[in-house]
Order: C-alpha cells, then sequence, then structure tokens
C-alpha cells in the first residue's frame, strides 16, 4: 500500500501548493492508478468526503488550499525497458529485471546524474544480461541479494530471486565500482554468515562491497575513512 499512501499523503497535506505527483512504472501501473483513486475506486469515498465535507474543506484551507478543493491527479506515464526519463539534470534509463515474467512486468532502473550514476536492480535473479548492460560502469549497483547460493530449493528460484555467487558476478561482469546488497532473507543477515558472504562476494569482484541496512547513506563515489580523533 505504499503507492496509495504516498499519492494521497502528498495530495492531502500539499492542500493544493504542490503539483500532483508524476508517476513512472510499468504496466499496468495507469490501471491500478484508476481503480485506487477514480470516483469509484478504492479510496473514492475517502476522496469523496475530503473534497465535499466542510470539515474537511476547513482543514484544507487551514493548510494553505483555497476552495473548491480538486480530487488527486497523478500524472502517470507506463514505461518500458529501454525507456529515458529526463528531468532538471538526471536521467533515468528503464531495464529488465530476471523474477516473475511473464505474469508481471520486472523492471530495473538506473539513474544519471553530474558525473554520478547508480542503478538498482528490484527484485531480481540470476546473471541477468539486462542488468548486466544498464548497470554498465555505474558508481554503485543496489542488488537483492535474496538468499546464499547453492540453497536455493529449485533453479527457477534462483533466476528470479538474487542470491550471492550470481550478484558478484553481475558486479564483476557490470564493472561497477561499488556493490550494495539488498533484500537480504533473514537466513543470511546472521553473524560470520553475512562475513562469509562478503568474503565470497570479494572473490568474484572487486570493488566496495556494502551490506546495505535500513536509513544507511550509500557514498556514491565509495566508502572513505574518517579521521581517527
Amino acid at each position: 500500500m505504499d503507492y496509495p499512501r504516498l499519492v494521497l499523503q502528498r495530495w492531502d497535506m500539499g492542500a493544493d501548493r504542490i503539483a500532483d505527483l508524476k508517476v513512472y512504472g510499468p504496466p499496468p501501473l495507469k490501471r491500478m492508478t484508476e481503480q485506487l483513486f477514480a470516483e469509484d475506486g478504492v479510496f473514492g469515498p475517502d476522496i469523496k468526503a475530503r473534497v465535499k465535507h466542510q470539515g474537511s474543506i476547513d482543514v484544507f484551507e487551514a493548510r494553505g488550499g483555497v476552495a473548491p478543493r480538486k480530487r488527486p491527479s497523478p500524472q502517470v506515464t507506463e514505461v518500458r525497458p529501454g525507456d529515458v526519463i529526463e528531468e532538471n539534470g538526471w536521467k533515468v534509463t528503464v531495464g529488465e529485471a530476471s523474477h516473475v515474467q511473464p505474469y508481471l512486468e520486472c523492471y530495473a532502473y538506473r539513474l544519471d546524474a553530474a558525473e554520478v550514476s547508480m542503478c538498482y536492480s528490484g527484485d531480481s535473479g540470476a546473471v541477468c544480461r539486462d542488468i548486466v548492460k544498464l548497470a554498465h560502469g555505474c558508481d554503485v549497483l543496489i542488488h537483492m541479494n535474496h538468499f546464499l547460493s547453492g540453497t536455493e530449493p529449485t533453479q527457477i528460484y534462483r533466476a528470479v530471486c538474487g542470491n550471492h555467487i550470481d550478484t558478484a558476478e553481475v558486479a564483476r561482469q557490470a564493472k561497477v565500482k561499488t556493490l550494495v546488497l539488498t533484500h537480504m532473507l533473514e537466513q543470511i543477515d546472521q553473524p560470520g554468515i553475512r562475513e562469509r558472504i562478503i568474503k565470497e562476494i570479494t572473490e568474484i569482484f572487486d570493488g566496495d562491497v556494502i551490506w546495505g541496512e535500513d536509513l544507511m547513506e550509500i557514498p556514491i563515489k565509495g566508502p572513505a575513512l574518517h579521521r581517527m580523533e
């Protein structure tokens, strides 16, 4: 439910002082958006109350809005692999991940800005050639690292969920500078297992390796020692 919360909180708290959200993503994003926010959508009754009831309008005006209140209208663009979105000095390129196709469109994204670049695999497994190509030469690759290689229940599972040996090979072939591991199962997020995984990754990939954690800030140009004090 992250998507409706993002749209509705921006619309409600923004009180017409900020533009409707621009949203990019795979099909069926347009249909999903309509089914969530249209008058007969999931949030239709709630939105109607907020734009019609005087008590809600009073709150809207207290936040800086001017009646009549408009409904949320996110600006939706469905994207495909190879599409490029550019705005204000940055560029996002869409690529294909290796996950649960053909049931869902599964994408990875590359962000380029002034002299920096990063790629996010999304959910992806195996050594995905499309991600290798998309991430080529990136400063940072953030890649799904779901489980310990060799413990997969089936080869299909390995093809759709990242493991440390395949993830290391993607980073090596893409020639990225820093690999950030994310989306880990509790199976591997354990003392000793973390260190083993990093060690085995560095036997394949010679760049920096970071074990991603919640709220961590990742240096685009690689980790640096702080001054001893």
